[in-house]
């Protein structure tokens, strides 16, 4: 029997070329749209679940005030040892510190005259695999970070120095580590890389006793500085975040100096699996997805999908009246309803097999362009991906049962003396229907249209407007003290009559780095302490990024002349009260702390955005640099024009204050840029699925036409015989069609609206929604099913009537 249901199918399709054609395609594009779709979502959703027992693996993170001031995914130094003693579900605790870039130079190997610079070394402490358990390739977890002069590498670091040798070969292998007077280390242990699904990336991990005596043994609880994470039972989770806020009671308050913003001052835990879609603090390690970003398109994308369906049941519905005869036949011959349902989901099934192997290839071939544009690289592997091997089959049946059961069973319903007798008015009781989900396919057709649209717009928003200062040509160099400070002025010499380089500054932050430090302060006349944002900057910081200075001047360049002094933004002289008048104001930074000082205001700068669109403006005091021993910034404005010479000249000035260090630098415009990755990625993956849900719909309403032009041919001869225009015949087919369109229009903009908002409210500083954009979507629409219609009605308009009647 279901030998006979495939040979009668397979008839079918072939018999009707372009309603198999149209199908296939149309399921096709959902199918390959929507598993593109599904490669991505599993790619987010498993970050940091490649370890065992990740699930007991936590953050802690701490957090000053409101949420939106000052949380930060570090912790303070104190907090690793109290967790230790005070908490015992917790089982192991473990710090990280990113401090700085290494120089650093393989003691043996192909390469072992060349000095590498490598940004992703942490400092670690010695248990740090009692919590991450990470494989390794060679070496022993316990004794790996025992030793000062041991350190864990990744394999391709490995290779990197070393060549093409086993991992094993690697271990016991020096390497120089410094710049200045370089230590001898020894390769202890080999990880296997981590892989792109984690929230941190490390190349190299050390342990160093300096350091731990230095920042990790600090008695500090007012500088989040370190990494903390600690393994438990996830069931424990509610348990070990009460003791936190004991050990905050008990240890965190009392440490502080009294003020209304400490009682706020809390720590947090969250899941490591939860980090990446769910953390956007300060100081994260990398840029972070959004788990809203993963509804989106779970939902678009099964809408895709619903949309291929939907014009299968279109076409089987609109085409019931050519197929209404032979369902008589076969009736009257004695088939049975059921036998009938079968058939017609037989032929569904066909269908959805043609498209689900044909949309196997077609993502296989995509996956390059997909992660050009997803910026992920993904591979499918129907082989070894098992969401892929569950869900296709699984797929087949669904989409088998969603796009032929309404008309498997529409079609069986027909009763073969009406078919016969020709009472049967095919169409009719489908007809509202049919109607209603070539409504739902433009409504969201167009729905899509005006976000993608609205986020096209917000992104542009975002990489064309002010910030408040100048980021093109401004070239980074990232110096954790191969230029120190008695060198600073120096090095600036070299550019004094440059004609590719126009200023150069010295300062420990910069914007949009993320890594800004707190400081608080306060004025002598009140109590009241408030937590801000805090650098240094030499004479030409102000220069270099063109920063608007409002009042006051800016630091002068005699060395050490403006030492005490400050500069601060509006929102800071707002928050201290002294927006009236601030120049000539002192201000106390950090009562009570070992670096308390009094400064003098002697500029306010206007507001500018140092951290990203999302956040507000936040208070800003930049203080005159002097003697800095951490990480520090080298902007530098280069001519337009004259990047690359730019960029030459400082190596060559670079290596002369340091020959040894490769100068490590990045351009801030690209910088700002990979802080907007995931609203990129979401930009373009909408694009992608609104053209494809714009095609389904064009190719739904394409087939639709052609069967009800079909139904009506005689009908356009008889009125072209009798005078109709052609005009007057195309507006009375695509009338209909018209009406639908618009009811559509109706439904979308609104929801569009309401999603728009939604998504908007993220950003502090966005694009409104004009009216303009949404007549383009509108319009847009309007124009592509106007021009499907025209497509495929202009043949029967145009032919002769005579041929069409010659039957009659």
């Amino acid at each position: 029997m279901w030998k006979n249901y495939l040979k009668i199918g397979l008839r079918v399709l072939k018999k009707n070329r372009l309603y198999t054609i149209l199908n296939v395609v149309g399921l096709t594009m959902g199918i390959s749209g929507f598993l593109m779709i599904m490669l991505f979502i599993q790619d987010e959703v498993n970050y940091d679940r490649f370890y065992p027992e990740s699930e007991s693996v936590f953050r802690i993170t701490s957090h000053w005030g409101d949420y939106a001031t000052a949380s930060y995914a570090t912790a303070p130094p104190s907090l690793g040892p109290r967790i230790q003693a005070d908490i015992p579900e917790v089982e192991a605790v473990t710090r990280l510190l990113k401090w700085n870039d290494f120089t650093i130079q393989p003691g043996s190997g192909t390469n072992k005259d060349q000095i590498f610079r490598e940004e992703k070394v942490y400092y670690a402490e010695s248990n740090f695999f009692e919590v991450f358990d990470l494989n390794l390739l060679a070496g022993n977890k316990q004794r790996a970070l025992a030793d000062s002069k041991n350190v864990v590498i990744t394999e391709s670091l490995g290779q990197k120095y070393f060549g093409d040798v086993s991992s094993s070969e690697m271990v016991g292998k020096s390497i120089l580590m410094g710049s200045n007077n370089p230590d001898l280390k020894q390769i202890s242990a080999v990880v296997e890389d981590i892989p792109a699904q984690s929230h941190f990336h490390f190349d190299m991990l050390v342990f160093d006793p300096g350091m731990n005596a230095e920042i990790f043994d600090m008695e500090s609880w007012s500088w989040s500085i370190l990494y903390t994470y600690a393994k438990f039972p996830p069931d424990k989770q509610q348990v070990v975040a009460e003791k936190l806020d004991q050990l905050v009671a008990t240890y965190v308050i009392p440490s502080l100096e009294s003020g209304a913003e400490n009682s706020d001052y809390n720590l947090q835990l969250m899941p490591v699996q939860d980090i990446h879609l769910n953390s956007h603090l300060l100081r994260e390690h990398e840029a972070n997805g959004y788990q809203s970003y993963i509804y989106i398109f779970s939902f678009v994308a099964a809408f895709v999908l619903l949309l291929a369906c939907i014009n299968f049941m279109n076409l089987a519905t609109a085409k019931a009246g050519l197929r209404s005869m032979e369902v008589g036949v076969r009736k009257v011959m004695g088939s049975q309803k059921s036998q009938l349902i079968y058939q017609f989901l037989t032929e569904a099934l066909l269908l959805v097999l043609i498209s689900v192997a044909i949309s196997l290839v077609i993502v296989t071939l995509s996956n390059e362009p997909f992660n050009q544009i997803s910026g992920k690289n993904l591979k499918f592997d129907l082989m070894t991906n098992s969401m892929i091997i569950w869900m296709i089959p699984v797929w087949v049946v669904i989409l088998t049962m969603l796009s032929g059961f309404y008309p498997a069973f529409y079609l069986s319903s027909f009763k073969p003396l009406q078919i016969i007798k020709r009472q049967l008015s095919v169409g009719k009781n489908s007809h509202n229907f049919r109607n209603g989900l070539v409504v739902f396919q433009f409504a969201t057709s167009l729905t899509l249209i005006i976000c993608t649209l609205l986020v096209q717009r917000q992104m542009s928003f975002i990489q064309n407007s002010d910030p408040g200062f100048d980021r093109d040509q401004l070239v980074i160099i990232h110096n954790d003290g191969e230029i120190q400070n008695s060198q600073r002025d120096d090095f600036k010499g070299h550019f004094v009559s440059s004609s590719n380089v126009q200023s150069l500054s010295f300062s420990t932050g910069i914007p949009m780095s993320g890594q800004f430090q707190m400081r608080s302060f306060k004025i002598p006349t009140s109590d009241l302490e408030q937590g801000m944002n805090w650098y240094e900057a030499d004479a030409s910081y102000l220069d270099t990024y063109q920063f608007s200075l409002l009042k006051g001047r800016n630091f002068g360049e005699t060395p050490g002349a403006d030492q005490s002094k400050i500069v601060i933004n509006e929102m800071a002289a707002k928050q201290l009260g002294i927006s009236a008048d601030p120049i000539g104001q002192l201000v106390i930074k950090n009562e009570g702390e070992n670096d308390e000082a009094t400064l003098e205001v002697i500029g306010l700068v206007e507001d500018f955005n140092f951290e990203t669109f999302r956040n507000e403006i936040k208070p800003l005091v930049i203080e005159y640099m002097h003697d800095y021993f951490l990480r520090d910034y080298i902007s530098v404005k280069v001519q337009g024009g004259n990047i690359v010479a730019g960029v030459d000249e400082l190596n060559v000035a670079w290596k002369q204050f340091e020959p040894r260090v490769p100068m490590n630098y990045s351009f801030l415009d690209e910088d700002f840029g990979r802080l907007y990755a995931s609203e990129m990625k979401m930009a373009n993956l909408l694009q992608v699925l609104t053209g494809i849900s714009i095609l389904i719909a064009c190719l739904g309403l394409f087939g639709l036409t052609a069967y009800t032009t079909e139904l009506r041919n005689k009908e356009i001869g008889i009125r072209k015989v009798f005078g109709a225009t052609l005009p007057e015949i195309f507006m009375m087919l695509s009338a209909s069609y018209f009406k639908l369109i618009l009811i559509s229009m109706l439904i979308a903009v609104p929801l569009a609206l309401v999603f728009m908002n939604r998504w908007l409210e993220e950003f502090a500083y966005k694009t409104g929604i004009e009216i303009w954009v949404i007549l383009a979507a509108a319009l847009a629409c309007f124009g592509l099913a106007l021009a499907t219609i025209f497509f495929q009605t202009y043949k029967s308009i145009r032919a002769n009537p005579v041929k069409t009647l010659k039957s009659e």
